[in-house]
């Protein structure tokens, strides 16, 4: 659409605008470290144990399969439903950022570029505009305030770019999710890392055997003890699929999770 292109533009030149005055260099988004790390990383999506397995079985993330099966619940009052992205899957531009959830799905940049009509990013997670995240005008609604900084795929890593460099201390930061030196011009606060984790949403649905998945992570008590993930999991082998099986020791599973994409991530990008 032409009003997120219109969004890149404006935000690019704030967050230059911005970086002058902090006496930050700008870096050059075609050929830079922050390009090159903006560019190559992965698509993440996380899922509690029983919605991974039922997704692993179905073939696809989509939101209409995840309401039908009880396993994602879509009302009027929801979250994605006052922003209107209730026709959303949702990735973080990053490691799996999302609590309570325990496996998770890791997709190639270039999943951007096959959906790229109709997708879009933020360079924030959506649903913390509702419930989370401080604004400067509480007047303005989420959703219009969402509208404003809606960008389009894969552009939007051109604001990434930017600001891993301006904002950072060190670029592997926001792989490791630690907070920015430097506050975002774009104004929220409070909430944790999602605050300045680039989200991605492709509409309707997203096929895990399409040719983008790059990785999988599950607790390998849950392969052991679920045939659905077990299944998926052997013809992961097969097509060159990474597959990351993990102890928790009854511990939080989530940050175990997160703690594995991590060094994933690192290890991949060197």
């Amino acid at each position: 659409m032409i009003e997120w292109h219109d969004n890149l533009t404006k935000l690019c030149h704030e967050l230059e605008e911005f970086a002058k005055k902090a006496s930050v260099p700008i870096p050059d988004c075609s050929s830079s470290p922050a390009a090159t790390l903006a560019d190559s990383l992965c698509l993440a999506h996380s899922r509690s144990g029983r919605s991974f397995a039922q997704i692993c079985l179905s073939g696809s993330l989509s939101q209409e399969r995840l309401a039908a099966n009880g396993t994602r619940s879509i009302s009027p009052s929801c979250v994605e439903s006052e922003l209107g992205t209730t026709n959303s899957v949702f990735f973080y531009v990053a490691p799996f950022r999302y609590p309570n959830t325990a496996c998770g799905f890791l997709f190639q940049p270039r999943l951007e570029l096959d959906h790229r009509a109709g997708a879009s990013a933020t360079p924030f997670d959506s649903g913390g505009l509702v419930r989370t995240f401080g604004r400067l005008d509480a007047g303005e609604s989420p959703r219009q305030f969402l509208a404003r900084h809606e960008l389009p795929v894969p552009e939007h890593r051109r604001y990434l770019c930017l600001s891993m460099h301006t904002l950072f201390e060190n670029l592997a930061d926001y792989i490791d999710g630690i907070e920015p030196q430097r506050n975002s011009p774009i104004g929220l606060s409070s909430g944790d890392q999602r605050r300045w984790t680039h989200e991605v949403r492709i509409p309707d649905t997203v096929e895990l055997r399409g040719g983008h998945l790059q990785a999988v992570f599950a607790p390998k008590s849950r392969v052991k003890s679920d045939r659905r993930i077990r299944d998926f999991f052997e013809w992961c082998l097969t097509r060159n699929v990474d597959r990351i099986e993990f102890e928790t020791a009854g511990g939080d599973e989530f940050e175990t999770l997160r703690t594995e994409c991590v060094r994933y991530m690192r290890q991949k990008l060197g």
